[in-house]
């Protein structure tokens, strides 16, 4: 499936010579997403119920108003190529119109678990491969979810959400009700 880009609006905030005391209050608006900060390494994370994201520094924040009203982290490249600053503001941003790959993990079923491994890169040819490719769908069956690694963290993907394959080859989850807010489908398998 491919899906478009919609050029919404968002906050964004680039994690670079900030008052972190304050930096970490913003963060911690979301009383369900309790945010930590790394002395040593910098890093700041966001612990989301589908995962533990992780921002290092020097990328970007994105606080998602017109979808589930939750922070994001960007690596700043990504940001680069996929934002544009709105004239005449601060922090205000749109999301740049592209096209990206997408699937829908649609079940549980063996079937749509092997599409999503597929769209992943785990294409199995061989005995052997397959064998453990079968191993990876039993488990995702029993877990209710796919692991998915992000360039933030490992997040969890569940039946009815949209796999991404961003600009530049990394994936990402996404609910679909958010889905359909950010993106029109344009072609559907």
């Amino acid at each position: 499936m491919k899906a478009r880009k919609k050029p919404i609006e968002v906050l964004a905030y680039r994690y670079f010579n900030v008052n972190i005391d304050e930096f970490l209050k913003l963060l911690s608006v979301n009383k369900n997403e309790p945010v930590r900060y790394d002395e040593d390494t910098k890093k700041i994370y966001i612990k989301k119920p589908r995962g533990e994201i992780a921002l290092n520094y020097g990328d970007y924040v994105i606080d998602e108003i017109n979808t589930d009203y939750s922070f994001w982290f960007i690596d700043k490249d990504i940001f680069y190529k996929t934002y544009e600053r709105i004239p005449n503001t601060i922090y205000c941003y749109k999301k740049k119109v592209y096209d990206v790959d997408c699937i829908e993990f649609k079940s549980l079923r063996y079937k749509d678990i092997v599409k999503v491994l597929d769209f992943l890169g785990y294409k199995a040819k061989e005995v052997f491969e397959i064998i453990q490719r079968d191993d990876l769908v039993d488990e995702i069956k029993n877990q209710g979810y796919l692991t998915i690694n992000t360039l933030e963290g490992a997040l969890k993907m569940y039946p009815t959400d949209i796999l991404i394959k961003g600009v530049n080859g990394e994936f990402y989850p996404v609910k679909r009700e958010n889905f359909d807010k950010v993106y029109d489908i344009i072609e559907d398998d």
